[in-house]
């Protein structure tokens, strides 16, 4: 099997794990982060949140590692947007899903403190900057996602790396 197929075979089992653990990650957490009394139910499913941050890393190494393994090939036919597309999709991106696990993980202690306080003020307000800095994380990713796609797609119309129509398909999408 020659490099270029073994490099396309690891892509697209990276973009599949990133994925499958990104929907999982939804699965996992979104009943609990979008309930109103979210900290209360993060101190009585610890385990999910704990399970939901996990599986944002895996989807976060997963997507930033392929950048990476994609890199000799896309260098061949355009160096400078190779390189913008590590850049701004392998670890920029990262650093963001890094914010949002920090965040999950943060909210844990607070919402065991939240329910064990007479004034719970405090760790509501907590909760809540905790929660918006996720948010920030997740603005952070819709500006930087759509800038490394945007240089992945352009690479692979000048190359014909994909069929043109992938490439226009990709194109609009960035521009939506």
């Amino acid at each position: 099997m020659d490099t270029n197929r073994k490099i396309a075979i690891a892509v697209g089992v990276l973009y599949i794990i990133g994925t499958v653990a990104g929907v999982l990650s939804v699965v996992t957490t979104n009943s609990i982060l979008g309930a109103s009394d979210y900290l209360t139910k993060i101190s009585h499913h610890e385990n999910q949140m704990y399970l939901g941050a996990l599986f944002v890393l895996i989807m976060g190494l997963a997507l930033a590692v392929i950048p990476a393994v994609a890199y000799p090939i896309l260098k061949k036919h355009n160096e400078v947007l190779a390189v913008g597309y590590v850049i701004f999709r392998g670890a920029l991106e990262t650093l963001t899903y890094v914010v949002v696990i920090l965040g999950w993980l943060v909210l844990v202690p607070v919402s065991n403190e939240y329910v064990k306080a007479s004034d719970v003020s405090t760790y509501q307000a907590m909760g809540k900057m905790v929660i918006e800095t996720g948010d920030i994380g997740a603005t952070m990713t819709a500006i930087i996602f759509p800038i490394g796609a945007l240089m992945l797609y352009i690479v692979f119309y000048q190359s014909k790396l994909t069929p043109r129509w992938v490439s226009v398909w990709g194109l609009l999408a960035v521009a939506l």
